[in-house]
């Protein structure tokens, strides 16, 4: 273990977000994307570890689909890993409620509200670990047998957290099935610079991400699937397409962000269901061994990590538990769940990491460019994925004119950070794109529009 230093954080916290962070780090423009200085060695190199608990977990009780959840266990009751914690009061789809399962065995000491960095205000459950109260029996199941129903069913009640984008495993392939999409991507494209926990997923759990291709092309009732994976000189993550049976691994290697060209070089129709590594991996969890998913794989890193590392994170592990483990040697000024592209920031370190975090990254100074007023240089243009006219947005954006700025494509775009990054200005460009966005959809909600 290793003591923490507290973050002064004297930094407008606002100003770390969106992709702006990146101005600490050596960038080359390349053309429709950013190629960006690589930090993952030290990370993906250390043997993987697990992060005890060294008092409580905070389990956040929080429903992606949207429903309101309530808790079963009260405070004081036993509670044993994988049972129920709460649940949503009415059904979230056609497969029930939405339920929250205890990633650990022991006591519920209290029922707490908090105000969370990623999830906003939620509740969460306090639970004391005691290894002494047994876990809950799983029930395995056999792929073979299961009717299509059956799986979409056991997936939605583990409740899986699509760390790729964030959103509920259930919702992306419910969504595919009404859209009739038979093409899987099992995406692995850590081409953050300091992100590899996908890369780790890959090589230490290979069988895993086969078997949750495997769960995935059934609940899509068939297809074929791709295992695209980020390949650089720096860390030498090249799987073997013999441990991947009938998928394909595809080598993915220049600028960010790599999954826009993934989706131009085999996906130009746009017609495929990109799922993360480690939701892959928690679906087979679910279907063949019947446990919910209750960890995860996240990168902890940063230039002021004394000991950066993939760490196996129980879901609702405080912050600052994590941070003691693997040592702080620099006055930390930002700490970010995510890494230096688009993550989000944070200040307070007793906040649970939730389900579907693909890293923490840690930083000591991050060098920021003077802001001033857009110049038109067309810079974002060159390095945008979607080939947007940002600066042009800029221009009506800060005259006050949001809703010309809107027209520009904002609903395209992907909120990769690439724009900020390069932006001479200093202007945080993706943060305004991303509101823009929010903004043209509320629009079209009002209206009527899809």
């Amino acid at each position: 273990m290793y003591e923490i230093i507290k973050p002064p954080f004297t930094q407008n916290i606002q100003e770390v977000n969106n992709g702006l962070m990146v101005k600490g780090i050596n960038i080359f423009n390349t053309g429709r994307h950013v190629d960006l200085e690589q930090h993952k060695e030290p990370a993906f190199s250390a043997p993987l570890c697990s992060v005890p608990i060294r008092e409580c977990v905070y389990v956040p009780l929080y429903d992606p689909l949207g429903g309101n959840m309530y808790p079963i266990p009260r405070k004081g009751d036993r509670c044993a890993r994988f049972s129920p914690l709460a649940r949503t009061k009415t059904p979230s789809n056609e497969f029930g409620p939405s339920w929250i399962m205890s990633p650990v065995s022991g006591y519920v000491e209290d029922i707490v509200a908090m105000e969370h960095g990623i999830l906003g205000r939620i509740f969460c459950a306090v639970i004391r670990p005691d290894n002494s109260v047994p876990p809950l029996p799983t029930v395995q199941h056999s792929l073979s047998t299961m009717t299509i129903d059956g799986v979409l069913r056991t997936i939605h009640q583990a409740g899986i957290i699509d760390e790729f984008d964030g959103e509920a495993l259930i919702s992306k392939i419910l969504r595919a099935r009404e859209n009739k999409i038979r093409e899987i991507a099992a995406i692995a494209l850590d081409d953050s610079p300091y992100i590899s926990s996908a890369l780790k997923t890959v090589c230490e759990f290979a069988a895993d991400v086969t078997d949750g291709i495997t769960v995935v092309l059934k609940a899509i009732d068939g297809g074929s699937a791709k295992l695209a994976v980020f390949d650089c000189d720096e860390v030498h993550a090249r799987p073997d397409s013999d441990r991947f049976g009938f998928v394909k691994p595809v080598r993915m290697s220049g600028g960010f962000p790599l999954i826009s060209k993934f989706k131009r070089q085999y996906y130009p129709n746009g017609d495929f269901l990109p799922i993360g590594v480690q939701a892959l991996r928690a679906a087979a969890n679910a279907l063949i061994r019947g446990i919910p998913q209750t960890n995860g794989i996240v990168t902890v890193s940063g230039d002021c990590i004394k000991h950066p590392c993939n760490a196996m994170i129980v879901n609702g592990t405080p912050l600052e538990d994590v941070l003691r483990f693997v040592g702080v040697n620099k006055v930390p000024n930002f700490v970010i769940f995510g890494d230096t592209m688009n993550g989000v920031a944070v200040t307070d370190m007793q906040i649970p990491v939730p389900a579907g975090t693909r890293a923490i990254t840690v930083m000591h100074s991050l060098s920021y460019q003077k802001k001033t007023a857009c110049t038109r240089c067309g810079k974002c243009v060159t390095v945008c994925p979607m080939g947007l006219p940002v600066y042009l947005a800029m221009r009506y954006y800060e005259n006050g004119d949001v809703g010309q700025a809107a027209s520009f494509g904002a609903e395209q775009c992907s909120g990769c950070g690439a724009c900020s990054a390069v932006c001479p200005s200093g202007i945080e460009t993706a943060d305004i794109m991303r509101g823009l966005k929010k903004y043209k959809r509320s629009l079209n909600n009002n209206t009527g529009k899809i």
